[in-house]
């Protein structure tokens, strides 16, 4: 725990999810995410709800769960939206944390030193991929 807060640095893999997709399977294109975008999933295995969100840069896509590590609550108030104004870091629109887009590290806010947890997945000729 840094700062009073637990460290999500457990990687949730998709395929772990009873019903959820499977270790190769396409959940979209690349270009189904609007540059500076996100495209929001969710999966549920009996009681447990898994939102994930998958943020686009460029050519880039990063995968977290939905979830502040600070207050357990989702990081976006409306769906697609995980970016601060500057287009720089994710926040949490609770409370205002900022974290880093590469690695999920909380960098100002109440969970500062925290992270997000990330998703598995990987992107192959402009195919973002169940790892």
């Amino acid at each position: 725990m840094a700062n009073g807060f637990p460290q999500m640095t457990n990687i949730l893999r998709l395929s772990d999810i009873e019903g959820g997709p499977n270790s190769g399977d396409i959940l979209c294109s690349i270009e189904d995410i609007e540059v500076g975008g996100a495209k929001e999933f969710s999966y549920r295995s009996g009681i447990e709800i898994h939102d994930i969100f998958i943020q686009r840069q460029e050519g880039q896509v990063f995968a977290y769960v939905n979830v502040c590590p600070h207050a357990g609550m989702p990081l976006n108030m409306e769906q697609g939206q995980f970016m601060e104004k500057s287009g720089r870091y994710l926040m949490c629109h609770t409370h205002g944390a900022l974290f880093q887009l590469e690695d999920g590290l909380c960098v100002a806010g109440p969970c500062n030193g925290a992270r997000l947890q990330s998703v598995s997945i990987r992107l192959e000729a402009g195919k973002i991929i169940v790892d």
